[in-house]
């Protein structure tokens, strides 16, 4: 999470390169969904949450990293198609994504704590500190990831007890961000999938943020073009070609 302001969703390893062929993961389900009419139905992949055309599902080789990463995603998050914390977990086989912010239910914070990890809450809290690599405790790291608009991130990490003994950590100031699916008058706020590229770039080395940080592009930009807000000639690594009519 950037250190001046990060927006969760509202906003070594093996490579995670783009013209990997459908053999790397199987074709995931798809959905059917609607639009806010309730008129026109579309199909969606259920785990991009992008039509079935535009799926990046099968561009992803998941990164195997010490670092294990948990998202904790409001449940006003599950279907949004803009949420990026569905992607996280998707590129890595490391992560976890749990749902919180039900009427009632219990906050799980199963194995939140384990003697043979650090434990960091990346979230920039006045008590925050930078996150870097610890030279002087090697052991690999959990990373706790709030995935929710500003509001409800803000109350998780602040009140949630559970989280009350966990470090909080910052990023760094960097580059804006680069998640044009939702607006933010702030360009220093983060997507969720931006704040955890940006993370393991530090914990992990800068090769697996930038293998994460194209993926994420290639998911934006087949996203705007699947709005008709981006033409198919500006989609980074093109747009895949329509199925033959049988």
């Amino acid at each position: 999470m950037a250190s001046s302001a990060t927006r969760p969703d509202d906003a070594p390893a093996r490579g995670l390169a783009l013209d990997t062929i459908a053999r790397v993961s199987p074709r995931p389900a798809t959905r059917r969904t609607t639009t806010k009419s309730g008129v026109a139905p579309r199909t969606r992949c259920s785990a991009c949450l992008l039509q079935p055309r535009l799926c990046v599902c099968r561009l992803i080789a998941p990164l195997a990293l010490a670092t294990r990463v948990l998202v904790l995603r409001h449940r006003k998050e599950v279907h949004k198609p803009t949420n990026t914390g569905r992607l996280a977990a998707l590129c890595l086989s490391n992560a976890e994504l749990r749902t919180f912010g039900g009427r009632d239910e219990r906050f799980d914070d199963r194995g939140f704590f384990d003697p043979a990890r650090r434990v960091l809450l990346l979230y920039p809290r006045a008590d925050a500190r930078e996150l870097a690599r610890d030279a002087l405790d090697p052991r690999p790291v959990t990373l706790i990831v709030p995935d929710a608009d500003w509001r409800r991130a803000q109350k998780l990490a602040q009140r949630e007890p559970a989280l009350a003994g966990v470090t909080p950590v910052r990023l760094e100031d960097g580059p804006p961000s680069a998640f044009r699916l939702r607006k933010h008058t702030d360009a220093r706020y983060l997507s969720t999938f931006e704040s955890v590229a940006r993370a393991l770039g530090v914990l992990e080395g800068e090769p697996v943020r930038a293998e994460l940080e194209r993926v994420f592009q290639v998911f934006v930009d087949r996203a705007l073009y699947q709005r008709g807000q981006l033409a198919a000639e500006l989609v980074t690594g093109g747009v895949p070609p329509l199925p033959e009519r049988a």
